[in-house]
């Protein structure tokens, strides 16, 4: 017997409860840069082996739709829209009976400043919620794409409500629960019943405390059919809903609850049929069955719950190997894929097999908190704290944005779902158009959680930021510069992006900034010069890009392998490599505006 399964049943709701939190945040962090709708800059594959051999890796992705394209970096461990969304349930169940209208009023309308990596329908729905529009009751148009949503972003988010109400003796309340957490962002019956199977499935792993046998999950939720399947009456919480989707559908809507319940059956009867088989490629064989690798459907509500509850009890007595076989299944909707069976994998086997990953996901400490919390207070009630402002509102997010803009880092502000945070680091994001510019700020909550919020705008003039096709794609928060000592320099300078230069000069360079107005920035001897100021105070002509004349500058460093190492790790173009010449190095460089920057190693 596999030493995980002797020990199952020593595990307490609260290690299982941290274990399923975290099992779905790595599982996401590892699946994320897998997938092709991640958009990873380097389209680079990793195995399975490589990820055992180096862990999590940092990787850029390309974001910002076809108007405003730029890149993100993602950090090593950083995780997207499917841990969100889980805290984002779990933070709404701590106000007890007024979960949905925290849910709905506060959290999804706040987390659109904050996504990543977030699913078409439920970013529609929460732009929605943060206009203070049910989606339910939109224009005709956005109400067909909501009805028509079908997606597993209901199905990612639920495990809150199961840990919550663990020790309870039947799944009715959290089936509605579900439900009503489901409809304010998806309104196909798909989608739903996708996310009650996979919720009945973690509820049944969260209670079990005897060695799970081979399969016994996909036997469960077959045979209970009857206790996750209804759909059930949310007039209490949202009397609108029914109503409109009767209407939508032409009062087919309980006919298409009655047919997704049935795909659900028969993806699960293809589950439990792969059970038989003992082959150990058999895994793929049946995921491909289920339709992970079909466009048109792998994103479904039922076939991830489908997929996730099949891995996770395939190896449910080999969990780390179940969480690589989710987020390496190429093709497949790899985050959510993986966080979803990690969910189920923690449920079962607490939190040891995930090893050292448990600690360095992105807000280790933060999940494991969260989750104990909910495991604690079983009584719902008890929970209930009151809720003193109203919705959030678009007003507020842009008062956000402004007042990260006028603030410094370590500075405290109050973001609008009510929660304090610290500015812990701002971000210049490469742009890919000529016309875009990208900032984002890191957050860092009280209790934890860290935020990137991102103000994306346009030039004003239409010119060209001057990224070129390497230089600068990663910002300065992401690249670990090591410190240059100056000894010398001299020259005075015009430059296209101020922002840009001053990044060059200041952080990879290591020349402090000694003085600043709205168009000078004094490095030291150097002074960056606005290139529009430039041209009034030196007669250019205003039609000319920039001086005819490229400025050479002499700089003399102390610390010449970390100058070299920094302008390597930006991508700036080395014009003459390292290099000796009267027994101390140098090598030249450009800066972002093409200057020639000649750095040599002091002589002692």
């Amino acid at each position: 017997m596999n030493s995980n399964e002797q020990h199952i049943h020593k595990i307490s709701l609260i290690t299982k409860g941290q274990g399923a939190f975290l099992g779905a945040a790595v599982g996401d962090a590892l699946g994320w840069p897998q997938e092709p709708e991640a958009k990873r800059i380097d389209k680079k594959t990793v195995s399975p082996t490589e990820f055992l051999d180096n862990g999590f890796q940092q990787w850029v992705r390309k974001t910002g739709g076809q108007y405003f394209p730029h890149q993100e970096v993602i950090l090593a461990g950083e995780y997207s829209d499917d841990t969100q969304l889980i805290l984002c349930t779990a933070r709404s169940l701590f106000y007890g009976a007024r979960w949905w209208h925290h849910l709905t009023k506060r959290e999804l309308p706040t987390w659109t400043s904050y996504e990543r990596g977030g699913g078409g329908a439920t970013k529609r729905a929460a732009q929605q919620w943060l206009a203070g529009i049910e989606p339910w009751s939109s224009q005709e148009k956005d109400k067909k794409r909501y009805f028509n949503a079908g997606g597993n972003g209901v199905a990612m988010r639920i495990l809150p409500h199961c840990l919550l109400k663990a020790t309870e003796t039947n799944f009715e309340k959290i089936a509605k629960n579900i439900v009503a957490n489901g409809v304010t962002t998806h309104g196909h019956p798909r989608a739903l019943v996708g996310a009650l199977a996979y919720g009945f499935a973690i509820w049944v792993a969260l209670r079990e405390q005897n060695t799970l046998q081979y399969g016994a999950i996909i036997e469960k939720v077959l045979s209970k059919v009857n206790c996750w399947s209804a759909l059930p009456d949310l007039n209490d919480i949202c009397p609108t809903w029914k109503n409109s989707a009767l209407e939508i559908s032409n009062g087919q809507y309980d006919k298409s609850w009655h047919d997704s319940t049935d795909e659900m059956l028969r993806l699960l009867e293809l589950c439990q049929e792969g059970m038989k088989q003992g082959a150990l490629s058999i895994e793929r064989e049946v995921i491909t069955k289920l339709g992970c690798f079909d466009k048109n459907i792998k994103g479904a509500g039922t076939v991830s719950a489908a997929a996730a509850i099949f891995i996770a009890s395939r190896f449910a007595a080999n969990p780390f190997h179940g969480l690589l076989e989710a987020g390496f299944a190429y093709g497949a909707d790899t985050d959510t894929l993986a966080s979803m069976t990690g969910g189920i994998l923690g449920a079962i086997a607490g939190i040891e097999w995930l090893g050292n990953y448990a600690a360095i996901v992105q807000d280790a400490k933060y999940i494991q908190d969260t989750a104990e919390r909910l495991a604690r207070n079983q009584d719902e009630d008890s929970q209930t704290k009151p809720i003193d402002n109203p919705r959030t509102k678009k007003t507020q997010i842009d008062s956000l944005i402004k007042q990260l803009e006028l603030s410094k880092s370590a500075n405290t502000i109050l973001i609008p779902d009510g929660r304090k945070a610290k500015i812990s680091d701002t971000v210049n994001h490469p742009s890919l158009s000529n016309s875009t510019v990208v900032i984002s700020w890191k957050l860092i909550t009280t209790g934890g959680q860290s935020l990137y919020i991102k103000k994306i705008s346009r030039t004003k003039n239409k010119t060209e930021i001057h990224t070129g096709s390497k230089y600068l794609n990663i910002s300065d928060s992401n690249v670990d510069l090591e410190p240059v000592k100056v000894q010398n320099l001299g020259i005075r300078i015009p430059v296209k992006n101020m922002d840009k230069s001053r990044f060059f000069y200041e952080k990879v360079l290591g020349i402090k900034v000694e003085s600043e107005s709205s168009f000078l920035v004094k490095c030291g001897s150097i002074i960056l010069t606005d290139l529009e100021e430039y041209k009034k105070i030196y007669g250019f002509s205003s039609e000319m890009n920039k001086p005819s004349i490229i400025n050479t500058i002499d700089l003399v460093v102390e610390s010449f392998d970390e100058a070299y190492n920094n302008v390597s790790k930006v991508g700036a173009k080395i014009m003459k490599d390292d290099s000796k010449s009267h027994q101390r190095r140098f090598f030249y460089c450009l800066d972002p505006d093409g200057n020639l920057i000649r750095i040599y190693e002091v002589k002692f």
